[in-house]
């Protein structure tokens, strides 16, 4: 049973992400803190990460590295 529940979030999280190739980095990061990871980055955001996309997710309980591509001006 708990297993099952891993797994429909890390569908919903991969869902976010592959939808359209990306996601948005508040709505993936938003995701991944409602389902218990502690969220580092890969990749500098130097401002706003609203303006940055999510490229990738490697989850290892507790933490989720979230790859970002942010603008260079960002």
């Amino acid at each position: 049973m708990y297993s099952n529940l891993i797994a429909a979030a890390l569908v919903s999280v991969a869902h976010i992400v592959s939808s359209s190739g990306t996601g948005s980095a508040p709505d993936v990061i938003s995701q991944l803190q409602a389902q218990g990871y502690q969220v580092q980055f890969n990749g500098q955001s130097n401002g706003d990460l609203g303006q940055c996309t999510v490229t990738d997710v490697h989850r290892s309980s507790p933490t989720a590295y979230v790859d970002l591509d942010c603008p260079s001006g960002n």
